[in-house]
């Protein structure tokens, strides 16, 4: 069976403290050095007959030099797993520089590489795989189905398609941050797998989601296996974070398909997904079967979609922007343009609400266009104003895949006389899992025009750190989830540290999204994080309440960095 085939976390974070000798790892370090939390006892001691016997002087050699020239680092070097598996890591920190009762410190993250691909080969792969669960993609699992679907009509089967939710996943993504929920996906798939046939399929297909196929499977048949996958989570799906014990788990969805059938692959999935939700309604931790009053969902939808195309055309969609600030000064350089939709009744509608009906429908391509052409335009009129501001635009995945995309932002651009190096053209982690080959090379023409491209959201997802080297960009957003960890938890502090390294090392810059708080300011201050943005300086606002002066009473000069750039 596909599923059955699992792939290890391939990154993770570590902190060392020099002077005290403490180490930390995330829960994906444990895993790529083959040991386990509970019985591994994490000193510089035992980590060091890990290290292969060969690279040990070497690796240690540059550990202490970052440490006595306070400056980051990088090397590769091997282990040796205690199961003797060798594996080929490479190792990047960053110095930290301790404060009244901190501790001085080395901040970073290890990879993996024993199987790294060349770039093309990656790519491939992330065509059709789930980098988090190493299972089937959305995309190739739609591919299964349809496969299935025709293989039924051939020998005159039953079959279903399940789908399976899982409870307060986002709960969990938002309290533990989203390594915690990475390692639960794994152990989901790994579970799941298990329990599942050869002749099955599994996919990881969205999220929180997860897809399979039951071939020759009769819909009481079904529903059993499904109730049986659902109390296999509650039983195996669990992790360790912080000394507590998190457990999985789920509800489901099934569309039963048969001898004639003439639905498509898309049509059973979203009756599976409907009943997937309908499960969730009545309790959690249930399977349901497909029925036909499921429908009203989508005729939600539907009436959705009927007035957004209805605001398209009556000037109901407008933006606001919301400001992107200076850490060194305050300054704002930039605005992130954020659209809304002033609906008559439901009064001001943000994006989630609305954008998913639009990717659907074909909509979201008049909208893109709008967005683009008004963002650009008032982008320009500041700088007629005498500001010399940037703005930003999502761009959605739906966008990303359009091959007329590049067409649309060169004609907003001469359009508004907007220089192109002005406008930054954001797209979320998650885009990428969408069709990564495809979603590259329209990066790579949008680059071509000149203009500035960031991904959003960075570690909301589940791209590994290797991906930057593949994409043309320019910027990385952190995501929200770990600016507000800032302050009071370590793993949040080490991602964050991570990523800046990173990306100064790649010649990046960085944002950090959601700053709501004098101390994250200054946490990211001192892990020197360039520009910042969050309801701190202000919330997303109309052209005319924008405060273009910058925001220099709110960001006090930070103090000399501890760590080398």
């Amino acid at each position: 069976m596909q599923g059955s085939r699992q792939t290890p976390a391939d990154h993770g974070a570590w902190e060392y403290e020099p002077g005290t000798g403490r180490t930390r790892w995330s829960a994906a370090l444990y895993e790529i050095h083959g040991v386990s939390r509970e019985s591994f006892e994490l000193t510089v001691e035992s980590v060091d007959p890990l290290v292969h016997p060969d690279d040990r002087e070497t690796y240690a050699a540059i550990v202490r030099d970052a440490i006595a020239t306070k400056t980051p680092f990088a090397c590769q070097h091997r282990i040796v797993r205690p199961d003797g598996e060798a594996r080929i890591l490479i190792i990047r920190g960053s110095f930290v520089e301790g404060h009244d009762e901190t501790e001085d410190r080395l901040i970073g993250t290890t990879q993996d590489v024993t199987e790294q691909e060349g770039e093309s080969e990656r790519l491939s792969r992330l065509a059709s795989h789930d980098t988090v669960s190493g299972l089937y993609n959305r995309s190739r699992f739609m591919e299964e189905l349809s496969r299935e679907i025709a293989s039924g009509r051939r020998n005159g089967v039953e079959s279903a398609v399940l789908v399976l939710g899982l409870d307060r996943f986002r709960d969990l993504n938002d309290q533990l941050g989203h390594m915690a929920g990475d390692a639960l996906l794994a152990k989901v798939a790994s579970v799941l797998a298990r329990r599942l046939r050869d002749t099955d399929t599994l996919a990881r297909i969205g999220g929180d989601q997860f897809g399979m196929i039951l071939a020759d499977c009769a819909p009481d048949a079904a529903e059993s296996v499904a109730s049986k996958l659902i109390d296999a989570l509650a039983a195996g799906a669990t992790i360790h974070v912080g000394g507590t014990e998190r457990r999985a788990a789920g509800s489901m969805g099934i569309a039963p398909f048969g001898l004639v059938e003439r639905r498509t692959a898309d049509e059973l999935l979203l009756e599976a997904e409907l009943a997937m939700h309908c499960a969730k309604s009545v309790g959690r931790g249930h399977a349901q079967v497909f029925g036909e009053d499921m429908r009203v969902e989508q005729t939600v939808r539907g009436s959705t979609e009927d007035e957004l195309r209805g605001a398209i055309g009556g000037q109901e969609l407008r933006l606001q922007y919301q400001p992107i600030v200076s850490l060194k000064d305050g300054a704002t350089l930039g605005f992130e343009a954020l659209l809304r939709w002033d609906h008559p009744i439901r009064g001001l509608v943000g994006p989630k609400d609305f954008v998913s009906v639009a990717e659907e429908t074909g909509l979201i391509s008049k909208i893109g266009r709008f967005v683009l052409e008004r963002a650009c335009r008032q982008a320009a009129e500041w700088h007629l104003q005498g500001h010399d501001i940037f703005v930003s635009v999502n761009i959605s995945p739906r966008q990303l895949t359009r091959a007329d995309l590049a067409d649309d932002v060169s004609r907003a651009l001469q359009l508004s006389g907007l220089q192109p190096g002005h406008l930054c053209l954001e797209f979320s982690e998650t885009s990428l899992l969408r069709d990564p080959g495809r979603i590259v090379e329209s990066l790579r023409r949008l680059k071509a025009l000149g203009v500035r491209l960031a991904i959003d959201d960075f570690g909301a997802g589940a791209s590994s750190f290797g991906i930057l080297r593949i994409l043309p960009i320019d910027q990385i957003k952190i995501d929200h989830i770990f600016t507000q960890g800032l302050g009071d938890t370590t793993s949040d502090r080490a991602v964050v540290a991570a990523v800046v390294s990173l990306a100064k090392e790649l010649g990046l810059s960085v944002v950090a999204e959601g700053v709501e708080t004098d101390r994250q300011q200054a946490e990211l201050q001192d892990l020197g994080t360039d520009l910042a943005q969050g309801y701190l300086y202000a919330p997303a606002r109309n052209p005319g309440e924008l405060e273009l002066d910058g925001f220099r009473a709110l960001v006090t000069p930070s103090a000399p960095q501890a760590h080398s750039s």
